[in-house]
């Protein structure tokens, strides 16, 4: 590795698509250095619905990045996310033929944890070990070097729809960019967000992003579940929109000036204008009434990420609680709301590890493009979110979705 090392992550929103750029030091500190933003026409909940679109919102952002951060960007992370994507825990068994394990080992033993049954327009975008079991042996996270007979892995599957991912990559393609990894966005902010502490104790990550809110619990140090819900900040406006009488554009106005999750925090004498539609003249309403509004919406996704947690078993919550990011995270009294419907400790993300640029370290709508600058930077020393074990070193989607999983 080079003693100065840049990195960078697009986070391709339903909202915005987001270019950040980072730099690694030969000292080990790594800066932010470049953002760049810019409106995602021709994205949907993570998919491309107008190709040359996305291909104009991709370039705009990484050239507002490059300016910002003086250098050129060829190669990048791209986060993935969308209601395409599923997943689940896999396991897979192999003879150690030289009696102590090696790499060889367990790539045969992650392939047979691959080995599953997939429809033919779905291929596995992620395939990461959870632990491993060396003769019965349970707990082992580093399996290399230990001698045994029988090698056995628990894994995490993320599953996704080929097309769908092939038309991000040559999306981005387009925009004259090559892609060195796609990776699974709650994956790339814990990276930046959630310290090993809290993976071990067992938290949940919860992202409330404009169409989607994606999910993701860890738990003794690795992921154990993740799901996208179709729910998110959109359809809060939307119900301010409705509920109101206002343009869209103005109730995302109200959402972000004036919101609050959690109404019983607002003054009761406080009132908020808002305005008419079709030539009509403003009108004040109470805050407590807008917020009302945002609060009904912001409860039920809450409750919905909670009834995910009951099948795991994390009915009474998790010891290390709620992380909560992207850009509905800011709402004020979301974090007490979250405490109140959750019944645990919860808390708004913060990027850890990371300087630079203050505006974006420690803004939760950036966690994801800050994590992918991380899972870049120590791409050779974290494995926990990557399926490098598994895929050949050839980035290409045909090759990858060539060595067929479906059995």
């Amino acid at each position: 590795m080079s003693k100065q090392m840049i990195v960078a992550g697009l986070d391709l929103g339903t909202n915005a698509v987001k270019c950040v750029i980072g730099v690694r030091h030969e000292d080990g500190q790594i800066d932010i250095i470049g953002t760049g933003t810019h409106p995602a026409a021709g994205l949907k909940a993570g998919t491309v619905c107008d190709q040359q679109q996305a291909v104009t919102s991709i370039r705009e952002a990484v050239e507002e990045a490059e300016l910002m951060a003086g250098c050129e960007i060829k190669e990048i992370y791209v986060s993935v996310s969308g209601r395409h994507l599923e997943s689940f825990n896999s396991h897979g068994m192999v003879r150690i033929r030289s009696g102590t394990v090696d790499t060889d080992d367990v790539r045969a033993c992650m392939d047979m944890a691959c080995a599953v049954k997939l429809p033919p327009d779905k291929a596995i975008l992620h395939a990461v070990p959870q632990s491993f079991i060396i003769d019965g042996q349970a707990g082992i996270t580093r399996p290399v070097g230990v001698e045994g007979v029988r090698l056995e892995v628990h894994a995490h599957l993320v599953v996704g729809d080929i097309q769908a991912l092939k038309q991000l990559e040559q999306c981005i393609r387009q925009a004259k960019l090559r892609v060195i990894d796609m990776i699974l966005a709650p994956l790339a902010q814990a990276e930046a967000l959630l310290s090993p502490q809290g993976r071990d104790l067992g938290v949940v990550l919860v992202d409330i992003g404009g169409d989607t809110t994606d999910i993701a619990v860890f738990d003794q140090g690795q992921i154990v579940h993740s799901t996208v819900l179709g729910i998110g900040g959109q359809h809060v406006t939307s119900d301010i929109k409705d509920c109101l009488n206002t343009p869209t554009v103005e109730a995302e106005h109200l959402k972000q000036a004036h919101g609050c999750a959690l109404a019983e925090l607002i003054d009761a004498d406080e009132r908020v204008s808002v305005p008419g539609v079709g030539g009509r003249k403003p009108r004040e309403i109470e805050r407590t009434l807008l917020c009302q509004i945002i609060e009904a919406r912001a409860e039920e996704i809450l409750r919905l990420v909670a009834e995910e947690l009951r099948p795991l078993g994390y009915a009474n919550g998790l010891p290390g609680g709620v992380v909560l990011t992207g850009g509905t995270a800011n709402l004020p009294g979301l974090v007490e709301l979250a405490e109140q419907v959750m019944g645990m400790p919860a808390a708004r993300a913060q990027p850890k590890g990371l300087h630079g640029l203050v505006d974006v370290v420690r803004n939760p709508r950036y966690a994801t493009g800050t994590g992918l600058v991380l899972c870049g930077v120590n791409r050779r020393d974290v494995q926990w979110f990557s399926t490098r074990l598994t895929r050949p070193r050839k980035r290409t989607w045909g090759r990858i979705f060539g060595r067929s999983r479906r059995v």
